[in-house]
Protein backbone atom coordinates (compact mmCIF):
# COMPACT_ATOMS: atom_id res chain seq x y z
CA UNK A 1 0.00 0.00 0.00
CA UNK A 2 1.17 3.61 -0.60
CA UNK A 3 2.62 5.12 2.41
CA UNK A 4 -0.19 8.18 1.79
CA UNK A 5 -3.28 5.63 1.54
CA UNK A 6 -1.80 3.85 4.58
CA UNK A 7 -1.44 7.19 6.93
CA UNK A 8 -5.08 8.02 5.50
CA UNK A 9 -6.51 4.24 6.22
CA UNK A 10 -5.54 3.69 9.47
CA UNK A 11 -8.29 4.59 11.72
CA UNK A 12 -7.68 6.77 14.69
CA UNK A 13 -6.85 5.16 17.79
CA UNK A 14 -10.22 3.98 20.24
CA UNK A 15 -11.03 6.08 22.67
CA UNK A 16 -11.77 5.08 26.10
CA UNK A 17 -15.61 6.36 27.14
CA UNK A 18 -15.19 8.45 30.40
CA UNK A 19 -14.51 5.86 33.28
CA UNK A 20 -17.10 3.04 31.93
CA UNK A 21 -16.25 0.89 34.76
CA UNK A 22 -16.29 3.47 37.42
CA UNK A 23 -19.05 2.57 39.42
CA UNK A 24 -19.44 5.80 41.16
CA UNK A 25 -20.01 7.54 37.61
CA UNK A 26 -22.54 4.97 36.35
CA UNK A 27 -24.74 5.31 39.51
CA UNK A 28 -24.61 9.03 39.10
CA UNK A 29 -25.71 9.08 35.41
CA UNK A 30 -28.54 6.56 36.49
CA UNK A 31 -29.66 9.29 39.33
CA UNK A 32 -29.56 12.21 36.70
CA UNK A 33 -31.22 10.28 34.06
CA UNK A 34 -34.25 9.06 36.77
CA UNK A 35 -34.60 12.81 37.33
CA UNK A 36 -35.20 13.50 34.03
CA UNK A 37 -37.65 10.94 34.36
CA UNK A 38 -39.34 12.25 36.98
CA UNK A 39 -39.12 16.08 36.29
CA UNK A 40 -40.26 15.21 32.64
CA UNK A 41 -43.30 13.91 33.75
CA UNK A 42 -43.70 15.96 36.78
CA UNK A 43 -43.65 19.16 34.10
CA UNK A 44 -46.22 17.30 31.41
CA UNK A 45 -48.54 17.16 34.00
CA UNK A 46 -48.54 20.39 35.75
CA UNK A 47 -48.18 21.80 31.94
CA UNK A 48 -52.03 22.57 31.27
CA UNK A 49 -53.09 21.52 27.68
CA UNK A 50 -51.38 23.97 24.85
CA UNK A 51 -49.39 25.56 27.58
CA UNK A 52 -45.99 24.38 25.53
CA UNK A 53 -44.30 26.11 22.99
CA UNK A 54 -46.31 26.07 19.29
CA UNK A 55 -48.34 22.95 21.09
CA UNK A 56 -51.60 23.77 19.62
CA UNK A 57 -50.25 24.04 16.08
CA UNK A 58 -48.33 21.17 16.41
CA UNK A 59 -51.32 18.98 17.45
CA UNK A 60 -53.40 20.76 14.74
CA UNK A 61 -51.24 19.79 12.51
CA UNK A 62 -50.97 15.97 13.14
CA UNK A 63 -54.93 16.11 13.47
CA UNK A 64 -55.12 17.56 10.00
CA UNK A 65 -53.11 14.49 8.58
CA UNK A 66 -55.40 12.05 10.57
CA UNK A 67 -58.16 13.58 8.97
CA UNK A 68 -56.59 13.91 5.01
CA UNK A 69 -54.14 11.56 4.71
CA UNK A 70 -51.62 14.55 3.98
CA UNK A 71 -49.57 17.50 5.07
CA UNK A 72 -51.66 20.88 5.19
CA UNK A 73 -50.10 23.80 3.97
CA UNK A 74 -48.86 26.56 5.92
CA UNK A 75 -52.12 28.77 5.27
CA UNK A 76 -54.22 25.97 6.31
CA UNK A 77 -57.14 26.72 8.78
CA UNK A 78 -57.51 24.80 11.89
CA UNK A 79 -59.79 21.86 11.77
CA UNK A 80 -63.41 23.31 13.27
CA UNK A 81 -63.85 20.01 15.05
CA UNK A 82 -60.94 20.95 17.68
CA UNK A 83 -62.99 23.56 18.58
CA UNK A 84 -64.59 21.84 21.82
CA UNK A 85 -61.05 19.81 22.35
CA UNK A 86 -59.64 23.70 22.57
CA UNK A 87 -62.32 25.46 24.49
CA UNK A 88 -62.27 22.70 27.47
CA UNK A 89 -58.81 23.93 28.72
CA UNK A 90 -57.79 27.44 29.29
CA UNK A 91 -54.86 28.96 27.41
CA UNK A 92 -51.96 31.19 28.09
CA UNK A 93 -52.40 34.59 26.22
CA UNK A 94 -49.68 33.31 23.19
CA UNK A 95 -52.40 30.62 21.78
CA UNK A 96 -55.35 32.76 23.19
CA UNK A 97 -54.54 35.08 20.80
CA UNK A 98 -55.06 32.56 18.03
CA UNK A 99 -58.65 31.73 18.58
CA UNK A 100 -60.43 33.85 16.77
CA UNK A 101 -64.35 33.52 17.15
CA UNK A 102 -64.68 30.76 20.05
CA UNK A 103 -65.20 30.40 23.23
CA UNK A 104 -61.61 29.89 24.58
CA UNK A 105 -60.80 31.32 28.29
CA UNK A 106 -56.90 32.48 29.65
CA UNK A 107 -55.74 31.11 32.92
CA UNK A 108 -57.28 32.53 35.84
CA UNK A 109 -53.89 33.69 37.50
CA UNK A 110 -52.96 37.20 37.19
CA UNK A 111 -49.99 37.13 35.35
CA UNK A 112 -49.40 39.68 32.46
CA UNK A 113 -47.24 37.88 30.64
CA UNK A 114 -50.24 34.76 30.82
CA UNK A 115 -53.10 35.47 32.14
CA UNK A 116 -54.73 38.51 29.90
CA UNK A 117 -56.87 38.35 27.16
CA UNK A 118 -54.84 39.73 24.05
CA UNK A 119 -55.31 42.87 22.49
CA UNK A 120 -56.89 41.02 19.05
CA UNK A 121 -57.26 37.42 18.44
CA UNK A 122 -56.74 36.21 14.88
CA UNK A 123 -57.15 32.86 13.25
CA UNK A 124 -54.92 30.07 14.24
CA UNK A 125 -53.35 28.65 10.32
CA UNK A 126 -51.66 25.36 10.81
CA UNK A 127 -47.86 27.07 9.71
CA UNK A 128 -46.52 23.99 11.71
CA UNK A 129 -46.52 22.61 8.62
CA UNK A 130 -43.47 23.80 7.34
CA UNK A 131 -41.91 20.96 9.26
CA UNK A 132 -40.94 17.93 7.54
CA UNK A 133 -44.03 15.10 8.16
CA UNK A 134 -42.09 12.40 9.96
CA UNK A 135 -43.63 13.65 13.89
CA UNK A 136 -47.00 14.48 12.17
CA UNK A 137 -47.26 10.76 10.41
CA UNK A 138 -46.49 8.65 13.26
CA UNK A 139 -48.74 10.79 15.80
CA UNK A 140 -51.82 10.68 13.26
CA UNK A 141 -51.63 7.03 13.38
CA UNK A 142 -52.79 7.14 16.82
CA UNK A 143 -55.08 9.87 16.65
CA UNK A 144 -58.71 8.64 17.92
CA UNK A 145 -60.81 11.30 16.07
CA UNK A 146 -62.36 14.51 17.56
CA UNK A 147 -63.69 13.19 20.74
CA UNK A 148 -62.11 15.82 23.54
CA UNK A 149 -61.65 13.21 26.09
CA UNK A 150 -60.11 10.87 23.42
CA UNK A 151 -57.76 14.05 21.90
CA UNK A 152 -56.35 14.62 25.71
CA UNK A 153 -55.40 11.35 25.93
CA UNK A 154 -53.69 11.24 23.00
CA UNK A 155 -52.22 14.64 23.51
CA UNK A 156 -51.04 13.49 26.80
CA UNK A 157 -49.54 10.07 25.33
CA UNK A 158 -47.50 12.54 23.01
CA UNK A 159 -46.00 14.66 25.92
CA UNK A 160 -45.14 10.99 27.52
CA UNK A 161 -43.82 9.50 24.45
CA UNK A 162 -41.56 12.83 24.41
CA UNK A 163 -40.78 11.93 28.24
CA UNK A 164 -38.93 9.09 27.05
CA UNK A 165 -37.30 10.27 24.06
CA UNK A 166 -35.96 13.00 26.49
CA UNK A 167 -34.24 10.36 28.89
CA UNK A 168 -32.92 8.71 25.85
CA UNK A 169 -31.33 11.83 23.78
CA UNK A 170 -29.62 12.33 27.48
CA UNK A 171 -28.04 8.71 27.47
CA UNK A 172 -26.83 9.88 23.97
CA UNK A 173 -25.36 12.67 24.65
CA UNK A 174 -23.55 11.29 27.75
CA UNK A 175 -22.62 8.22 25.53
CA UNK A 176 -20.92 11.00 23.05
CA UNK A 177 -19.69 13.14 25.40
CA UNK A 178 -17.76 10.06 27.46
CA UNK A 179 -16.23 9.23 24.01
CA UNK A 180 -15.11 12.71 22.88
CA UNK A 181 -14.25 13.97 26.47
CA UNK A 182 -11.10 13.01 27.95
CA UNK A 183 -11.23 9.77 29.74
CA UNK A 184 -9.18 10.30 32.99
CA UNK A 185 -7.01 13.63 33.97
CA UNK A 186 -8.80 16.34 35.59
CA UNK A 187 -11.46 17.21 32.53
CA UNK A 188 -12.96 13.47 33.44
CA UNK A 189 -15.51 14.58 35.27
CA UNK A 190 -16.43 16.66 32.47
CA UNK A 191 -18.98 14.78 31.01
CA UNK A 192 -21.13 13.69 33.91
CA UNK A 193 -20.85 17.45 35.17
CA UNK A 194 -22.80 18.29 31.81
CA UNK A 195 -24.80 15.88 31.86
CA UNK A 196 -25.99 17.55 35.02
CA UNK A 197 -26.50 20.87 33.88
CA UNK A 198 -28.55 19.70 31.33
CA UNK A 199 -30.93 17.81 33.09
CA UNK A 200 -30.99 20.83 35.83
CA UNK A 201 -31.35 23.47 33.19
CA UNK A 202 -35.59 23.64 32.79
CA UNK A 203 -35.27 24.74 28.59
CA UNK A 204 -34.37 20.96 28.21
CA UNK A 205 -37.25 19.47 30.24
CA UNK A 206 -39.88 21.83 28.30
CA UNK A 207 -38.51 21.63 25.17
CA UNK A 208 -39.78 17.85 25.45
CA UNK A 209 -42.36 17.33 27.67
CA UNK A 210 -44.83 18.67 25.02
CA UNK A 211 -47.02 17.54 22.02
CA UNK A 212 -44.29 19.12 19.68
CA UNK A 213 -42.01 17.49 16.62
CA UNK A 214 -38.49 19.09 18.45
CA UNK A 215 -37.95 16.26 20.91
CA UNK A 216 -37.82 13.02 18.01
CA UNK A 217 -35.76 15.79 15.81
CA UNK A 218 -33.56 16.42 18.56
CA UNK A 219 -33.44 12.14 19.59
CA UNK A 220 -32.63 11.40 15.78
CA UNK A 221 -30.02 14.26 15.65
CA UNK A 222 -28.33 13.02 18.72
CA UNK A 223 -28.54 9.38 17.58
CA UNK A 224 -26.90 10.56 14.63
CA UNK A 225 -24.27 12.36 16.61
CA UNK A 226 -23.63 9.48 19.07
CA UNK A 227 -23.37 6.75 15.88
CA UNK A 228 -20.53 8.83 14.41
CA UNK A 229 -18.85 9.85 17.75
CA UNK A 230 -18.91 5.78 18.62
CA UNK A 231 -19.36 3.57 15.20
CA UNK A 232 -17.27 5.38 12.54
CA UNK A 233 -14.92 7.71 14.16
CA UNK A 234 -12.90 4.75 16.04
CA UNK A 235 -12.66 2.62 12.94
CA UNK A 236 -11.81 5.65 10.22
CA UNK A 237 -13.76 6.09 7.15
CA UNK A 238 -11.73 4.37 5.44
CA UNK A 239 -12.85 1.18 7.59
CA UNK A 240 -13.87 -2.11 4.81
CA UNK A 241 -17.74 -1.64 4.52
CA UNK A 242 -17.45 2.12 6.02
CA UNK A 243 -19.45 3.39 3.09
CA UNK A 244 -22.67 1.40 4.50
CA UNK A 245 -22.42 2.94 7.55
CA UNK A 246 -21.98 6.52 6.27
CA UNK A 247 -25.14 5.95 4.41
CA UNK A 248 -27.04 4.56 7.20
CA UNK A 249 -25.40 7.44 9.68
CA UNK A 250 -26.82 9.99 6.39
CA UNK A 251 -30.45 8.48 6.76
CA UNK A 252 -30.15 8.75 10.33
CA UNK A 253 -29.91 12.51 9.88
CA UNK A 254 -32.20 12.84 7.07
CA UNK A 255 -34.93 11.37 10.04
CA UNK A 256 -34.22 14.18 12.52
CA UNK A 257 -34.31 16.52 9.72
CA UNK A 258 -37.92 15.14 8.47
CA UNK A 259 -38.83 15.29 12.19
CA UNK A 260 -37.88 19.22 12.44
CA UNK A 261 -35.39 21.40 10.03
CA UNK A 262 -33.39 22.39 13.55
CA UNK A 263 -32.14 19.48 13.24
CA UNK A 264 -30.09 20.67 10.02
CA UNK A 265 -27.05 22.13 11.61
CA UNK A 266 -26.04 18.22 12.89
CA UNK A 267 -26.32 16.92 9.49
CA UNK A 268 -24.24 19.33 8.19
CA UNK A 269 -21.70 19.48 10.78
CA UNK A 270 -21.59 15.76 9.77
CA UNK A 271 -20.79 16.01 6.50
CA UNK A 272 -18.51 18.45 7.39
CA UNK A 273 -16.72 15.77 9.67
CA UNK A 274 -16.60 12.69 7.13
CA UNK A 275 -15.21 15.32 4.21
CA UNK A 276 -12.41 16.37 6.86
CA UNK A 277 -10.07 13.39 5.95
CA UNK A 278 -10.14 13.58 2.28
CA UNK A 279 -8.40 17.14 2.55
CA UNK A 280 -5.17 16.16 4.76
CA UNK A 281 -2.56 17.50 2.81
CA UNK A 282 -0.16 15.21 0.68
CA UNK A 283 -2.47 12.43 -0.34
CA UNK A 284 -2.48 10.58 -3.63
CA UNK A 285 -5.58 10.88 -5.79
CA UNK A 286 -6.47 7.77 -5.24
CA UNK A 287 -6.77 8.07 -1.44
CA UNK A 288 -7.91 11.40 -1.98
CA UNK A 289 -11.13 9.68 -3.68
CA UNK A 290 -11.69 7.01 -1.55
CA UNK A 291 -11.24 9.08 1.55
CA UNK A 292 -14.31 10.92 -0.49
CA UNK A 293 -16.51 8.35 -0.81
CA UNK A 294 -17.92 8.10 2.89
CA UNK A 295 -18.70 11.59 2.47
CA UNK A 296 -20.74 10.77 -0.45
CA UNK A 297 -22.58 7.80 1.03
CA UNK A 298 -23.66 9.85 3.45
CA UNK A 299 -25.18 12.41 1.16
CA UNK A 300 -26.40 10.40 -0.37
CA UNK A 301 -28.03 8.25 2.43
CA UNK A 302 -29.63 11.77 3.68
CA UNK A 303 -30.92 12.84 -0.06
CA UNK A 304 -32.62 9.07 -0.04
CA UNK A 305 -34.63 10.38 3.51
CA UNK A 306 -35.00 14.14 3.24
CA UNK A 307 -34.49 14.57 -0.37
CA UNK A 308 -38.11 14.95 -1.15
CA UNK A 309 -38.79 17.57 1.57
CA UNK A 310 -35.94 19.59 0.33
CA UNK A 311 -36.63 19.47 -3.68
CA UNK A 312 -39.72 21.81 -2.96
CA UNK A 313 -38.78 24.14 -1.39
CA UNK A 314 -35.60 24.54 -3.45
CA UNK A 315 -37.01 24.62 -6.80
CA UNK A 316 -39.83 27.12 -5.48
CA UNK A 317 -38.18 29.34 -3.50
CA UNK A 318 -34.27 28.73 -3.56
CA UNK A 319 -34.25 27.09 0.22
CA UNK A 320 -33.32 24.37 2.03
CA UNK A 321 -36.36 24.70 4.05
CA UNK A 322 -40.02 25.76 4.87
CA UNK A 323 -39.21 27.86 7.02
CA UNK A 324 -42.13 30.28 6.92
CA UNK A 325 -39.72 33.60 7.27
CA UNK A 326 -37.73 32.43 4.80
CA UNK A 327 -40.40 31.56 2.24
CA UNK A 328 -41.80 35.22 3.21
CA UNK A 329 -38.52 36.72 2.14
CA UNK A 330 -38.28 34.96 -0.83
CA UNK A 331 -41.58 35.97 -1.99
CA UNK A 332 -41.16 39.49 -1.92
CA UNK A 333 -37.92 38.88 -3.74
CA UNK A 334 -35.70 40.05 -0.56
CA UNK A 335 -31.81 39.79 -1.23
CA UNK A 336 -29.04 39.64 0.91
CA UNK A 337 -28.40 43.29 1.58
CA UNK A 338 -31.62 43.33 2.86
CA UNK A 339 -31.54 40.78 4.99
CA UNK A 340 -28.22 41.66 6.40
CA UNK A 341 -29.86 44.90 7.26
CA UNK A 342 -32.42 43.53 9.10
CA UNK A 343 -29.71 43.43 11.50
CA UNK A 344 -30.76 47.00 13.39
CA UNK A 345 -33.90 45.24 14.19
CA UNK A 346 -32.71 42.66 16.52
CA UNK A 347 -32.05 44.20 19.64
CA UNK A 348 -29.90 41.59 21.04
CA UNK A 349 -26.61 42.28 23.14
CA UNK A 350 -24.13 40.13 25.32
CA UNK A 351 -26.18 38.06 27.09
CA UNK A 352 -29.90 38.80 25.75
CA UNK A 353 -29.43 36.56 22.61
CA UNK A 354 -30.53 32.93 21.96
CA UNK A 355 -26.73 32.14 22.09
CA UNK A 356 -26.87 32.49 25.81
CA UNK A 357 -30.55 31.59 25.96
CA UNK A 358 -31.05 35.61 26.82
CA UNK A 359 -29.14 34.62 30.51
CA UNK A 360 -32.30 33.22 31.31
CA UNK A 361 -33.01 30.44 33.98
CA UNK A 362 -36.56 29.74 33.39
CA UNK A 363 -38.96 29.67 30.25
CA UNK A 364 -42.29 28.72 31.05
CA UNK A 365 -43.29 27.79 27.50
CA UNK A 366 -46.29 29.65 25.55
CA UNK A 367 -46.90 31.08 29.45
CA UNK A 368 -43.81 33.42 28.78
CA UNK A 369 -43.12 33.39 32.85
CA UNK A 370 -39.71 33.80 33.54
CA UNK A 371 -37.39 33.55 36.12
CA UNK A 372 -36.90 36.51 38.33
CA UNK A 373 -34.47 39.12 38.32
CA UNK A 374 -32.20 38.02 40.73
CA UNK A 375 -32.14 34.49 39.20
CA UNK A 376 -31.30 36.02 35.78
CA UNK A 377 -28.96 37.91 37.23
CA UNK A 378 -26.99 35.17 39.25
CA UNK A 379 -26.97 33.83 35.79
CA UNK A 380 -25.27 36.67 34.05
CA UNK A 381 -22.52 36.29 36.92
CA UNK A 382 -21.93 32.31 36.31
CA UNK A 383 -21.51 33.01 32.28
CA UNK A 384 -19.03 35.98 33.35
CA UNK A 385 -17.37 33.73 35.68
CA UNK A 386 -16.76 30.86 33.41
CA UNK A 387 -15.63 33.03 30.99
CA UNK A 388 -13.05 35.21 32.81
CA UNK A 389 -12.16 31.32 34.35
CA UNK A 390 -11.46 30.00 30.85
CA UNK A 391 -9.49 33.33 30.08
CA UNK A 392 -7.55 32.55 33.17
CA UNK A 393 -6.86 29.12 31.96
CA UNK A 394 -5.53 29.93 28.71
CA UNK A 395 -2.94 32.30 30.26
CA UNK A 396 -1.28 29.38 31.27
CA UNK A 397 0.80 27.40 28.91
CA UNK A 398 -0.68 23.92 29.96
CA UNK A 399 -3.73 25.22 29.49
CA UNK A 400 -3.42 26.45 26.11
CA UNK A 401 -1.88 22.98 25.37
CA UNK A 402 -4.72 20.79 26.99
CA UNK A 403 -7.44 23.27 25.04
CA UNK A 404 -6.06 22.89 21.79
CA UNK A 405 -5.47 19.07 22.45
CA UNK A 406 -9.27 18.74 22.92
CA UNK A 407 -10.45 21.14 20.03
CA UNK A 408 -8.67 18.62 17.80
CA UNK A 409 -9.51 15.37 19.75
CA UNK A 410 -13.08 16.52 19.69
CA UNK A 411 -13.59 19.17 16.88
CA UNK A 412 -17.62 18.16 17.31
CA UNK A 413 -18.13 20.15 19.81
CA UNK A 414 -17.08 23.22 18.18
CA UNK A 415 -18.38 22.70 14.75
CA UNK A 416 -21.69 21.71 16.55
CA UNK A 417 -21.75 25.22 18.36
CA UNK A 418 -20.60 27.45 15.18
CA UNK A 419 -23.54 25.21 12.75
CA UNK A 420 -26.29 26.19 15.55
CA UNK A 421 -24.91 29.82 15.76
CA UNK A 422 -25.33 30.38 12.21
CA UNK A 423 -28.64 28.39 11.68
CA UNK A 424 -29.93 31.00 14.57
CA UNK A 425 -28.50 34.21 12.93
CA UNK A 426 -29.83 33.02 9.77
CA UNK A 427 -33.35 32.64 11.68
CA UNK A 428 -33.27 35.74 13.65
CA UNK A 429 -32.49 37.88 10.39
CA UNK A 430 -35.43 36.38 8.29
CA UNK A 431 -37.66 36.64 11.46
CA UNK A 432 -36.90 40.00 12.11
CA UNK A 433 -37.16 40.81 8.06
CA UNK A 434 -40.51 39.05 8.00
CA UNK A 435 -41.99 40.32 11.54
CA UNK A 436 -39.92 43.77 12.21
CA UNK A 437 -38.39 41.58 15.70
CA UNK A 438 -36.41 38.57 15.81
CA UNK A 439 -38.42 35.63 17.15
CA UNK A 440 -35.74 33.22 17.74
CA UNK A 441 -36.29 30.57 20.22
CA UNK A 442 -33.17 29.65 21.93
CA UNK A 443 -34.46 25.81 22.22
CA UNK A 444 -33.85 25.99 18.05
CA UNK A 445 -29.89 25.56 18.98
CA UNK A 446 -30.70 22.82 21.85
CA UNK A 447 -28.37 19.99 19.41
CA UNK A 448 -25.36 22.50 20.46
CA UNK A 449 -26.20 22.94 24.32
CA UNK A 450 -23.58 19.75 25.76
CA UNK A 451 -20.95 22.11 24.14
CA UNK A 452 -22.47 24.87 25.68
CA UNK A 453 -22.25 23.77 28.64
CA UNK A 454 -19.10 22.40 28.16
CA UNK A 455 -17.79 25.27 27.41
CA UNK A 456 -18.88 26.97 30.30
CA UNK A 457 -17.14 24.18 32.50
CA UNK A 458 -13.86 23.75 31.22
CA UNK A 459 -12.22 27.26 32.04
CA UNK A 460 -12.71 26.51 36.06
CA UNK A 461 -11.82 22.69 35.52
CA UNK A 462 -8.59 23.86 33.60
CA UNK A 463 -7.37 25.95 36.66
CA UNK A 464 -8.27 23.04 39.24
CA UNK A 465 -10.32 20.41 41.14
CA UNK A 466 -12.23 23.54 43.21
CA UNK A 467 -12.66 25.66 40.94
CA UNK A 468 -14.59 23.23 38.67
CA UNK A 469 -16.54 21.61 41.65
CA UNK A 470 -17.78 25.04 42.70
CA UNK A 471 -18.71 26.23 39.09
CA UNK A 472 -20.13 22.80 38.72
CA UNK A 473 -22.61 23.60 41.62
CA UNK A 474 -23.46 27.21 41.54
CA UNK A 475 -25.07 26.57 38.14
CA UNK A 476 -26.39 23.24 38.70
CA UNK A 477 -28.04 24.87 41.87
CA UNK A 478 -29.05 27.68 40.41
CA UNK A 479 -30.29 26.04 37.61
CA UNK A 480 -32.60 23.49 40.23
CA UNK A 481 -33.60 26.44 41.48
CA UNK A 482 -34.67 28.09 39.00
CA UNK A 483 -36.58 25.07 37.59
CA UNK A 484 -38.48 24.10 40.83
CA UNK A 485 -39.54 27.89 41.45
CA UNK A 486 -40.61 28.37 38.22
CA UNK A 487 -42.74 25.31 37.86
CA UNK A 488 -44.43 24.74 40.92
CA UNK A 489 -43.97 28.27 42.33
CA UNK A 490 -44.75 30.36 39.38
CA UNK A 491 -46.65 28.10 36.63
CA UNK A 492 -48.48 26.08 38.58
CA UNK A 493 -49.85 29.21 40.27
CA UNK A 494 -51.30 30.93 37.36
CA UNK A 495 -52.48 28.26 35.58
CA UNK A 496 -54.70 27.64 38.05
CA UNK A 497 -55.04 30.49 40.14
CA UNK A 498 -54.39 28.98 43.61
CA UNK A 499 -51.23 28.95 45.49
CA UNK A 500 -52.08 26.13 47.56
CA UNK A 501 -49.73 23.20 45.69
CA UNK A 502 -52.16 19.96 46.48
CA UNK A 503 -54.98 22.06 45.15
CA UNK A 504 -53.40 23.52 42.41
CA UNK A 505 -52.16 19.69 41.59
CA UNK A 506 -55.71 18.97 41.59
CA UNK A 507 -56.74 21.39 38.99
CA UNK A 508 -53.81 20.87 36.52
CA UNK A 509 -54.87 17.14 37.05
CA UNK A 510 -58.25 17.52 35.67
CA UNK A 511 -56.91 18.73 32.64
CA UNK A 512 -55.07 15.44 31.96
CA UNK A 513 -56.09 11.82 31.10
CA UNK A 514 -52.74 9.28 31.25
CA UNK A 515 -50.08 11.75 32.83
CA UNK A 516 -50.11 11.27 36.84
CA UNK A 517 -49.95 15.08 38.58
CA UNK A 518 -49.10 14.37 42.00
CA UNK A 519 -47.32 17.06 42.79
CA UNK A 520 -46.28 16.22 46.60
CA UNK A 521 -44.43 12.60 45.48
CA UNK A 522 -42.91 14.33 42.19
CA UNK A 523 -41.75 17.03 44.25
CA UNK A 524 -40.05 14.84 46.88
CA UNK A 525 -38.77 12.69 44.43
CA UNK A 526 -36.68 15.46 42.75
CA UNK A 527 -35.20 16.90 46.05
CA UNK A 528 -33.97 13.30 46.69
CA UNK A 529 -32.45 12.90 42.98
CA UNK A 530 -30.93 16.92 42.84
CA UNK A 531 -29.37 16.04 46.03
CA UNK A 532 -27.40 12.56 45.53
CA UNK A 533 -26.26 14.25 41.64
CA UNK A 534 -24.88 16.81 43.72
CA UNK A 535 -23.05 15.25 46.20
CA UNK A 536 -21.42 12.68 43.83
CA UNK A 537 -21.21 15.20 40.92
CA UNK A 538 -19.42 17.09 43.37
CA UNK A 539 -17.48 14.25 44.79
CA UNK A 540 -16.03 13.33 40.95
CA UNK A 541 -14.84 17.20 40.44
CA UNK A 542 -13.10 17.51 43.87
CA UNK A 543 -11.33 14.12 43.51
CA UNK A 544 -10.57 13.90 39.55
CA UNK A 545 -6.11 13.51 39.44
CA UNK A 546 -4.06 15.77 38.08
CA UNK A 547 -5.39 19.19 39.62
CA UNK A 548 -3.64 22.51 38.08
CA UNK A 549 -1.48 24.72 39.78
CA UNK A 550 -3.19 27.93 40.74
CA UNK A 551 -2.69 30.50 38.12
CA UNK A 552 0.33 33.09 38.27
CA UNK A 553 0.58 35.81 36.36
CA UNK A 554 4.25 36.91 36.61
CA UNK A 555 5.33 40.55 35.52
CA UNK A 556 8.79 39.25 33.79
CA UNK A 557 9.68 35.45 32.90
CA UNK A 558 12.14 34.13 35.50
CA UNK A 559 15.35 32.95 34.69
CA UNK A 560 16.13 29.32 35.14
CA UNK A 561 19.81 27.84 35.77
CA UNK A 562 21.62 26.20 33.61
CA UNK A 563 20.79 22.59 33.59
CA UNK A 564 17.80 23.19 35.65
CA UNK A 565 14.34 22.18 35.20
CA UNK A 566 11.79 24.72 34.72
CA UNK A 567 9.77 25.19 38.00
CA UNK A 568 6.88 26.60 35.35
CA UNK A 569 6.65 23.08 34.00
CA UNK A 570 2.89 22.43 33.33
CA UNK A 571 1.96 19.45 36.14
CA UNK A 572 -1.53 19.01 35.21
CA UNK A 573 -1.07 15.90 32.78
CA UNK A 574 -2.89 12.85 32.95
Amino acid sequence: MHAKDAAVSNPPPRRRAAAPGDAASRLLVAILLALAAVRGVSVAGLQLPFNGWDELPHLAVAYYVHKTGRMPTTRTPMPRELVPFITAHPHPTTSLSMLRGINAKPYPGDAPACCEEPKKRFDLFLYQAQHGPLFYRLMALFCPGPDPAALLAWADAGRLCNVALLVATLALWRLALGRLLPADGPLRWLPDGVLLLLVSFSYVTYNFARFANDGLALFCASAALAAYVVWIKPRGVLAPAGSWRTALLGALAGLAVLAKATALPVALVLGILLTLPALRPRLSWRARLRALAAPCAFVLGYVALAGAYHLPYLMRYGQLTGMQEAIFSSRRGFGLAKLLGAAKDLGYGVFRNPLAYNATVFLGGWSNLQSPDWQNLAFKTGLTGCALALGAALCRRGGRRRLLSLALAAPELPLLWAGCTLALVFHALHSALAWGFPTTGAWYAMPALPAFFTWLLLGPALLGRLAGAQALLYLAVLFNWGAFSGTYGNLLVQETGTTDLAVGASIAAAHHALIPANAAWMLAAQFVLVALGLGLAAREALTAPGEAKPLQLLLRPRREHAGTPSRDTDRTGT
